[in-house]
């Protein structure tokens, strides 16, 4: 049969072949090359959903997780800053009541620690609050006499970092923890030698001239230098101080140790 039929009026009647549309071509022909691999395509494409959701679960459980690890830390930060005394405090009427359910105090500093290291032991280490968690822990342990604790959990955070004044903070207290485990030497060498690496430790506490505390790290610094028998380096630490910080809070401390260590007034 012929494309076309001459009709009664001698106009081509409509051919049995339909017009094609190039469009709906092109689709057609995609969908038969792929047809021998719908198999494998549903299951690419399933794949790529449930990754896709996998991600979204993700990231609503780490949302999750990080909020439930703000609020241990939050909790942890607040236990550290209730009062220590022998009797609970009386109640003000006029403020309301806290609705965080602390405790109104700690009989002693060592039950207000273990509760700070109760609070923050529901950190997952994995978060990121919990790097910043680090230095809360260390202070705790510093407070229950876990001295080799407390150092490791100060250099841990001295080596992931935080804002320029903890970090100044954390080697301060690795300073004093080192301290602390030297004083606690029976043996005089081992108790000598903890002390210079305590000593050591507070030269890097704020090591800049200008940087915040320098006068507070230069007086510890002397302070050690004198306990270990190194008299005139400690005279010349204290004196940098008044040098270099003439209006130090520190200064009248200062005075009194030049006084001890000179035996005659300083100017």
């Amino acid at each position: 049969m012929s494309p076309k039929n001459k009709g009664k009026f001698g106009r081509g009647k409509p051919s049995d072949i339909p017009e094609t549309d190039e469009f709906v071509s092109s689709v057609d022909r995609i969908v038969r090359a792929l047809k021998p691999h719908a198999i494998k395509l549903a299951i690419f494409f399933g794949v790529i959903a449930i990754i896709v959701v996998s991600y979204t679960v993700w990231q609503w459980m780490g949302q999750r997780k990080a909020a439930a690890a703000t609020a241990h830390y939050a909790r942890a930060v607040a236990l550290s800053q209730v009062p220590v005394m022998e009797e609970a405090p009386e109640p003000d009427p006029r403020v309301p009541p806290d609705p965080r359910d602390l405790p109104t105090h700690f009989e002693t500093r060592a039950a207000r620690a273990e509760a700070v290291l109760a609070a923050l032991a529901e950190l997952d280490g994995s978060d990121g609050v919990a790097g910043q968690a680090d230095l809360l822990a260390a202070d705790a342990l510093f407070s229950l006499g876990r001295h080799a604790e407390a150092a490791a959990r100060y250099q841990e955070y001295i080596s992931h970092g935080g804002p320029a004044e903890l970090v100044v903070t954390a080697r301060e207290g690795l300073a004093y923890a080192l301290e602390a485990q030297a004083m606690a030497e029976k043996d005089a060498a081992a108790r000598q030698a903890g002390l210079e690496r305590a000593r050591a430790a507070f030269e890097k506490m704020q090591p800049s001239a200008d940087g915040p505390r320098r006068d507070e790290a230069l007086y510890r610094q002397a302070r050690l230098l004198a306990e270990l028998g190194r008299t005139d380096e400690a005279v010349k630490r204290f004196e940098q101080i008044l040098a270099d910080h003439p209006s130090s809070g520190l200064k009248g401390d200062v005075e009194l140790r030049l006084l001890a260590l000179q035996g005659q007034p300083t100017k």
